[in-house]
């Protein structure tokens, strides 16, 4: 074989074995990286953090397993118990989760896992309203954590609604204030949560039982009814207004799935009414557990509306014309309660048209209060 091949070959052999080398010098570093990334990630403080996260985002389940293996890694983690406790609380296990707030509290090792305990008590006691002093216990709890941090957003926001679910609105509002003032996290559900303190403040509720349904996330039938009885006194009205003809409705059968309902009596009236949009379904029975939507309420106050002002042609005023493009606008397309309600300025249009879906989500307690508050202020200056 001549020189300038045998060359070219052993030149080629050495090229190949460099190559091989680098692969596997690179792939044996990949494996390095990849075991020393894991070992980072299998750790208990890892696991606390992403469960931290990850309740803060509601997703309970896959927080609890990240706290779990917090423990399994460290029987010592104060943050894993702690995570563990606000799990159990949300899930009505209340004597479980003040025994690992102080397991917690025992394991706690420095200042910032301290502070999160704090918080998490101020947390378990609102989630829990137990024991009958527990505001009280809950505003230690507070005066504990911003001793530790006195610029902790979390314990003004979490205390801000501590006091809210206890009815006391002007004190939550200055704690939601004061989260918004620090600028240092919590700010979004701070100012939601102050405009909530403030649309039932401003509705100025009847009863304790009124705030207690104007403080839920989601309106029921069985609040709804509650909230329409005492707040607009619907039975009342139609009396009143001779919708009834002067004589007792006829003996109708109560629906036979609130007997316990803490709103039975609201639901019986409201039932004998049959309010359309809030009538016992077909089977007699009346679901007071049942999500409201906001087209929902639109629905049972336009046709209120209607009985009271005895105009059956309410929603034609208020149908918008088609364009000259052909096109509906945005409130044609809308269901005419939900264009009469909005006309009167008694729900808000973002109610309805924020979204495609708008119409068909939840309302909530507050919402619910001022729209029917509105509707109780136009009847008193006369629609």
């Amino acid at each position: 074989m001549p020189d300038g091949s045998r060359e070219k070959r052993r030149r080629s052999t050495v090229c190949f074995v460099i190559l091989a080398a680098a692969i596997t010098a690179s792939a044996a570093s990949c494996s390095t990286a990849d075991r020393t990334a894991m070992r980072f990630l299998d750790t208990a403080e890892h696991h606390t953090y992403t469960g931290i996260v990850l309740i803060e985002q509601e997703k309970y389940d896959d927080a609890e397993r990240e706290f779990e293996r917090a423990v399994q890694l460290n029987d010592k983690s104060a943050l894993g118990y702690a995570g563990l406790a606000l799990i159990r609380a949300g899930r009505g296990q209340t004597e479980e989760a003040f025994r690992l707030a102080e397991q917690a509290e025992q394991c706690a090792r420095n200042e910032r896992e301290r502070l999160f305990i704090h918080v998490a008590r101020i947390r378990l006691y609102t989630l829990s309203r137990r024991p009958a002093n527990w505001v009280e216990l809950t505003q230690q709890e507070f005066e504990g954590a911003i001793a530790v941090d006195p610029r902790s957003a979390p314990a003004y926001y979490f205390m801000g609604l501590a006091r809210m679910r206890n009815h006391e609105f002007g004190k939550a509002a200055r704690h939601f204030i004061k989260v918004l003032d620090l600028n240092d996290g919590y700010i979004e559900q701070a100012d939601r949560q102050w405009k909530r303190v403030m649309t039932i403040s401003a509705a100025e509720p009847a009863s304790f039982r009124v705030e207690e349904a104007a403080l839920a996330d989601t309106l029921t039938r069985g609040r709804l009814a509650l909230l329409l009885m005492e707040e607009l006194r619907v039975d009342e009205l139609y009396h009143g207004l001779g919708l009834c003809n002067g004589s007792p409705a006829p003996e109708k059968k109560s629906p036979s799935d609130i007997e316990v309902h803490p709103c039975r009596r609201e639901i019986e009236k409201i039932a004998a009414l049959r309010l359309q949009g809030l009538e016992p379904y077909p089977d007699g029975n009346f679901y007071p557990d049942d999500v409201v939507s906001r087209l929902n309420l639109a629905i049972v106050l336009y046709n209120i509306l209607v009985k009271v002002t005895g105009d059956e042609q309410l929603a034609d005023r208020y149908v918008t014309p088609p364009s000259e493009t052909g096109e509906e606008g945005k409130e044609h397309s809308l269901h005419e309660a939900a264009r009469v309600i909005i006309a009167r300025d008694i729900m808000d249009p973002e109610l309805f048209t924020s979204t495609e879906l708008a119409p068909y989500e939840p309302i909530s307690g507050d919402r619910a209060l001022m729209a029917i508050h509105n509707f109780r202020e136009a009847l008193l200056i006369g629609f």
